[in-house]
């Protein structure tokens, strides 16, 4: 994992706390004083708990970015009950259980649910997906035009 330091996070960025990785929601500096370090407050929401924090540390505190994995695949399968879509990967040709969209992405939960009675449009739709830190889930569900 790369490592970049506080006081250049920018809105938009991720980096990992405790073990969670997280998207900078703003990142505010504050000079230093007589005798202390600049700070940086940063604000952030967990990428998959969806919970808000604000961090201050010193702007020279390194951080870890984690790797994202961008990658989309043909829908096979929708779990309704597991919340999970089993998708095959475009680039490797392996069957993936990912996680459904997080509940705050309404439209692709919508399009997912359209597809789920579906077969026909299920075997023509593409999901696109990340996978950060071992864990994957969707990100766009794209239908047939």
């Amino acid at each position: 994992m790369a490592r970049k330091s506080a006081n250049n996070l920018k809105k938009g960025n991720y980096y990992i706390y405790e073990g969670e990785p997280y998207l900078v929601l703003s990142n505010d500096h504050s000079k230093s004083g007589k005798h202390g370090h600049a700070k940086s407050r940063i604000g952030c929401v967990g990428l998959f708990t969806k919970k808000k924090k604000s961090l201050t540390m010193t702007a020279d505190t390194n951080v870890e970015v984690p790797e994202i994995e961008k990658r989309s695949g043909q829908l096979v399968d929708i779990m309704e009950n597991d919340q999970i879509v089993h998708v095959m990967d475009l680039e490797s040709y392996e069957t993936l259980e990912i996680m459904y969209p997080f509940e705050d992405d309404e439209l692709n939960l919508k399009k997912l649910h359209e597809l789920i009675d579906d077969h026909d449009l299920q075997a023509e739709s593409t999901i696109e997906f990340w996978t950060v830190m071992g864990r994957s889930f969707v990100t766009r569900v794209v239908l047939p035009k």
